[in-house]
């Protein structure tokens, strides 16, 4: 996993026209703005570090594709704002946000805002998942190594840290927000690490704590709560995520066999 410092403050914007690419960039006091006015410009200031694309539409003479396929490739997490000519046809499918020339100041700075917030919100959410199916691992596979312990102490240290970044970013995030970013990140590596254990459901809450659906109920003929990762659920009704590590913060235990 490639080491990025959260939050993610950092928004690339994409604009061929120096003036304009200038002013977005005032516009965005607070973030770490970086502008690209070609596509070599491009793939220098782009990383893994990177919260939001700003990405004009005609932007590199027909490099729009190969950039949303960067971004998708090396930075599932960052989030596109596309900036479109009003006649210019159907959305983009790799736009999470568009906006139509002009483009006013309000309109870009709400909408990098929460861009920014659904990029860190991935991210956390991503590690969160994998660091719990690691715990998992280590509460099911013990071992007489006194390492193995120090492991699992730091994974759920590092659980307890990331869940307190999530609650606190949270509120900032609407509920559709959140159910767009639970929805995006794919979790087949967090499935198979721990898809023997199925114990853990008995630690699946009865409701969701958001919106108070009974999980014991089907939601519109299906399952009222989607299993995401080790100890993570999605409520099928509103979207909202409950994370949680070993509910008892359990230690490995060791045994002789």
């Amino acid at each position: 996993m490639t080491t990025v410092e959260l939050p993610l403050s950092a928004v690339v914007v994409c604009e061929a026209n120096r003036t304009r690419a200038d002013l977005y960039g005032l516009w965005l006091e607070g973030y770490d703005d970086r502008r690209a006015l070609t596509a070599a410009q491009f793939a220098e200031a782009f990383d893994a570090g990177v919260a939001v694309l700003v990405l004009d539409d005609s932007f590199g003479d027909g490099a729009r594709d190969p950039i949303l396929d960067r971004v998708a490739s090396e930075a599932a997490h960052c989030r596109v704002l596309g900036i479109r000519d009003r006649s210019s046809g159907d959305p983009v499918a790799g736009y999470d946000r568009e906006l139509e020339r002009p483009v006013f100041e309000a309109d870009l700075a709400s909408c990098v805002e929460t861009l920014s917030c659904r990029a860190n919100y991935h991210l956390l959410l991503d590690r969160y998942y994998r660091t719990t199916a690691l715990i998992s691992t280590y509460e099911w596979r013990a071992s007489d190594d006194p390492a193995d312990e120090e492991r699992y102490e730091r994974l759920v240290d590092r659980a307890e840290r990331l869940q307190e970044y999530l609650n606190g970013l949270r509120p900032r995030m609407s509920d559709a927000d959140v159910r767009a970013v639970a929805e995006s990140i794919a979790v087949s590596d967090v499935a198979d690490v721990d898809a023997e254990q199925s114990t853990e459901s008995k630690y699946r809450p009865d409701e969701c704590a958001q919106c108070g659906q009974d999980w014991s109920e089907s939601v519109d003929g299906g399952d009222a709560a989607a299993k995401l990762g080790a100890y993570v659920w999605r409520c099928a009704n509103c979207g909202h995520v409950d994370m949680r590590a070993d509910p008892n913060h359990r230690h490995v235990s060791y045994s002789s066999r």
